[in-house]
């Protein structure tokens, strides 16, 4: 099913897209034309659960550049620059304490354990649009970029064989893991302890269960965690770690300009199979995405001249419609005392880390004399031959193709490049010849992180697109699968020991609630997962120990023992998986209270 629409004007604007009912997982696909800087509109998809989305495209339809755009569905995934991303994650967040554990969250479950060519994915803007991936150093200086951002002080800490971020909120240091995904309850129980408290109490991190993955039942007891014991309370070999400093404080953003004819595809999944540091790291990434930056202009219609790099000394002329010479071509013909050839470059610029690409032009020579010439190379044009392609003997048309990946692909992260032309006319023939492009399609390969992109949800959803561009004319398009058929269990409705609001029978009580089920015919509930919070919101755990699967289909879990104090209220939530994976939403949080004299 497909469906268009078009708005225009600069006023935002609604539009609504139902989707159809089946029994079968269903592609669907939507596109708008919008015009002028910004616009918003509904897309509705149905099914049973959240579709798959696949892809989504915004292409520049006019003859304006459309600077910086960029687009949210839901309020979510504006990550231009890291001001957009503390803005986003920490909404709600009302103290530094709250806002250091948001932005600790968030990068939890937006990464995957893969270290990166170079040091472009230190710096937490490039990380989370493009790669996805990272290390412990890595995480740890997106986090402190994000925490100073956030208005809190932060600090990267090296310890023996592994990298931590640090927060400074209520008075003291605090060290949140985002590797491990793991921080460390003081001895108040309440608190979260520094790394200092740490390397001088070792039990806070013997009693921690390390999970990583809160639905993979991993050991527990202090001998599982013997590992993070030694990384941390061999404490004289940490130190705090600079070295990140240079590359987190850059400016990095997601600005880009789509020229006329140009388009952003992003897919979900890895389309073209391509990676950043394919070469020097040849193992895939654990998930990733690609893109693909598509510049194809009607050079009949639209002067490119501005978008080329010419030099003072290019002799460069452009032309649209119909006339004489190829569109892009020699100003000011070469003869026997000038014959510099005429240069310019198509630069290619992506926020996004570039891993291939392809270019196609056709190459016009309207001479045969020696004089006469047009060479491609990559980079920067040279004098004479080209390193893609030579346009020396003959003439007429030539349409040349050259396949980018290994220039592309050397190691390390590239961010831009370009096509360079020289081409000689020659003044002195009869009569007087030409030289130039009349044609290219330059496609770029991207990498991107699957977790930035503008995903629909089930239902409604409010999709809102701004540029800095006042006649900017494009078109945007979403592509995605609904799913029927696959239903998640029902959210657990009771607690049943202790009861809600009720008392818990000492430090480790048993927390035991009423079963749910799965809608689906054969399918059934198979594990459950348990949080256990200070806050009303069980919005995060009290300690990682706190948030953990059950890992069967039993509606009971103990809880580990020196976790809670006396006379103190907690609140806990539940939530079921089936035997196809689907997660469940979170049951309501329910409460109990210690006993001031509890033991």
């Amino acid at each position: 099913m497909r469906r268009n629409s078009v708005l225009h004007g600069a006023a935002l604007a609604a539009l609504t897209v139902f989707g159809l009912s089946g029994s079968d997982a269903r592609n669907r696909e939507f596109s708008i034309e919008i015009g002028g800087p910004e616009a918003e509109y509904a897309v509705e998809t149905a099914g049973s659960m959240d579709p798959e989305n696949l892809e989504i495209t915004i292409e520049n339809l006019g003859d304006a550049p459309v600077v910086n755009p960029r687009i949210t569905v839901n309020g979510l995934y504006d990550w231009y620059d890291v001001e957009s991303i503390v803005a986003e994650v920490t909404r709600d967040a009302k103290t530094d304490e709250e806002k250091a554990l948001a932005l600790w969250q968030w990068v939890l479950y937006k990464r995957f354990q893969r270290s990166p060519d170079g040091r472009s994915a230190l710096h937490p803007v490039r990380a989370m649009n493009g790669y996805g991936y990272g290390i412990c150093g890595h995480t740890s200086a997106w986090l402190k970029r994000l925490w100073q951002a956030a208005g809190l002080d932060a600090r990267v800490q090296e310890i023996w064989g592994h990298t931590v971020a640090e927060a400074y909120y209520n008075g003291g240091w605090h060290m949140l893991d985002g590797n491990v995904k793991v921080f460390y309850l003081d001895r108040d129980n309440r608190s979260i302890a520094s790394l200092a408290a740490l390397e001088r109490d070792g039990w806070l991190i013997e009693r921690t269960i390390h999970a990583r993955d809160h639905w993979l039942r991993r050991p527990e007891g202090p001998e599982a965690n013997r590992e993070y014991v030694n990384y941390i309370v061999s404490y004289k070999d940490n130190y705090e770690e600079h070295s990140y400093d240079e590359e987190i404080a850059k400016d990095y953003s997601m600005a880009m300009t789509l020229k006329p004819g140009e388009k952003l595809i992003r897919w979900w999944g890895p389309e073209l199979g391509k990676f950043e540091g394919a070469g020097r790291r040849p193992e895939v990434p654990e998930r990733y995405a690609n893109g693909r930056l598509i510049w194809a202009p009607d050079l009949r219609r639209v002067d490119v001249k501005p978008y080329l790099s010419i030099p003072h000394y290019g002799n460069v002329a452009t032309r649209t419609g119909d006339g004489p010479g190829p569109a892009i071509r020699v100003a000011d013909l070469q003869d026997s005392l000038h014959t510099r050839p005429s240069v310019f470059t198509i630069p290619i610029r992506s926020p996004y880390p570039i891993v291939g690409g392809r270019f196609v032009g056709t190459l016009v020579k309207e001479g045969s004399a020696g004089r006469d010439s047009a060479s491609v190379f990559f980079g920067q044009p040279g004098w004479e031959y080209g390193d893609l392609y030579e346009f020396r003997w003959g003439e007429g048309s030539r349409t040349v193709e050259v396949d980018l990946d290994s220039r592309l692909r050397r190691g390390g992260a590239v961010y831009e490049y370009g096509i360079g032309f020289a081409i000689r006319g020659n003044a002195e023939s009869r009569p007087p010849a030409q030289a130039g492009v009349e044609a290219f399609r330059s496609v770029t390969d991207l990498q991107v992180s699957p977790h930035s992109l503008p995903a629909l949800a089930l239902g409604r959803n409010t999709v809102r697109f701004r540029s800095e561009s006042r006649d900017a004319r494009i078109r945007i398009t979403h592509r995605w699968r609904e799913i029927d058929g696959q239903h998640p269990p029902r959210p657990v409705d009771a607690a049943v020991s202790p009861g809600d609001g009720g008392q818990a029978a000492g430090f480790a009580p048993t927390l035991r609630w009423a079963p749910t089920t799965d809608p689906d015919p054969g399918d059934m509930v198979v594990d459950y997962q348990v949080m256990v919070s200070l806050r009303p919101d069980c919005r995060w755990p009290l300690s990682p120990s706190l948030h953990r699967n059950v890992g069967a289909a039993k509606t009971e879990w103990k809880l580990p023992s020196s976790f809670l104090n006396p006379g103190t209220t907690y609140y806990w939530k539940v939530r079921a998986r089936d035997s196809h994976g689907n997660i469940g939403a979170w049951s309501r949080p329910f409460r109990f209270t210690t006993a001031g004299d509890a033991k």
